[in-house]
């Protein structure tokens, strides 16, 4: 029996690597990797390669987007200084995870969700309500995080453990140049 197929929008390796071993139990994952937020662009592409080595370790199919700071730059512009779990990062969760469905809506998968909530510096319920917020504009599914994992908490230290394992890159910060702060 085909699994079905969903997008993986992923910030990182660190937070995706348990999250896709969990969806492996039932879905077909497909990683997108799309953060024109991370500063700067050699930060930037050690995520990027660390995501790229993921998908070959769990022979799952891979898809860069566009990095091109200037359209988160526009995006949150006027928002510089709120603070971390504010309107800025609403914001640029509902950026990143539009360019994710409507990824997922060419490719013709039917369902999309992301690693955002997994880290315990974001809010998985403002990633939550934007990813529902445009699963419902663009009709297609969005899998929020309860709907996913049953603990937050134990998750992170199953992707800590998996992520040392395979020797990711481990990030010092959430990845825009305000969470450096």
């Amino acid at each position: 029996m085909t699994k079905p197929k969903i997008l993986v929008h992923v910030c990182c390796a660190i937070c995706a690597v348990a999250l896709i071993e969990k969806l492996k139990e039932t879905f077909e994952p497909v990683l997108f990797y799309y953060n024109p937020n991370i500063y700067p662009e050699d930060e930037y592409e050690k995520r990027r390669q660390s995501v790229v080595k993921m998908a070959q370790i769990y022979g799952v199919e891979f898809f860069d987007g566009n990095y091109d700071p200037k359209i988160w730059q526009d995006k949150i512009k006027g928002k510089e200084n709120e603070p971390e779990r504010g309107a800025r990062c609403y914001d640029c969760f509902e950026m990143r995870l539009q360019e994710t469905a409507e990824l997922a809506k060419e490719k013709g998968i039917e369902i999309f969700t992301t690693s955002l909530f997994v880290s315990p510096f974001k809010d998985e319920n403002q990633v939550d309500l934007a990813g529902k917020n445009i699963a419902r504009a663009e009709n297609i599914k969005y899998l929020a995080m309860p709907e996913i994992l049953d603990n937050k908490s134990e998750n992170w230290k199953k992707t800590r453990e998996l992520a040392k394992k395979y020797n990711f890159y481990f990030q010092k910060y959430c990845g825009c140049k305000f969470s450096i702060w």
